[in-house]
């Protein structure tokens, strides 16, 4: 219960401090993802493809295992068609921070952190480059308040060989 009042509260204040700036939670530039290099892959090959991640300072996001119901975890997820597929995500190790806002330990990632995606060319994948797009979905919080939930694009770019 305490969580759903921080959370009323701090929602409020963001949307007044994005409004008054001018901003809307897409350009709040609070976490950077940066495009990997392409990936090299052989047909019915597999790959490992790092995704770096930045938050700016004085926030986090929650890992992908939140420890509790309301808090939403960060994920990373692909579409199942094409000639390759992401077929694993591997999300680093979580911190355990305590916060005003919640009786137990937050389960967050903070700074720079890396998600690894293992990709998986079909046999019968065409010879070329190509692209595999995900979704990255999160929420950047500050110990005091969070930010509306966002959902980025990320672009896996590949050549079959």
């Amino acid at each position: 219960m305490r969580f759903r009042n921080y959370w009323l509260r701090g929602a409020a204040s963001v949307a007044a401090l994005l409004g008054a700036a001018g901003l809307s939670g897409q350009e709040s530039g609070v976490l950077t993802v940066s495009p990997p290099m392409s990936t090299v892959l052989k047909r019915g090959g597999a790959a490992s493809v790092k995704i770096s991640l930045n938050l700016r300072d004085g926030y986090h996001v929650n890992s992908h295992r939140p420890n509790d119901e309301f808090l939403i975890p960060l994920r990373l997820s692909f579409g199942e068609a094409g000639p390759v597929k992401a077929v694993e995500v591997t999300y680093p190790k979580p911190e355990q921070r305590d916060y005003g806002f919640s009786e137990k330990p937050v389960s967050v990632f903070t700074g720079s952190f890396v998600v690894v995606t293992r990709l998986q060319a079909s046999a019968e994948a065409p010879a070329g480059k190509g692209v595999l797009s995900g979704k990255l979905r999160y929420q950047a919080c500050t110990d005091n308040l969070c930010l509306p939930p966002r959902t980025v694009e990320v672009r896996l770019p590949y050549e079959i060989r």
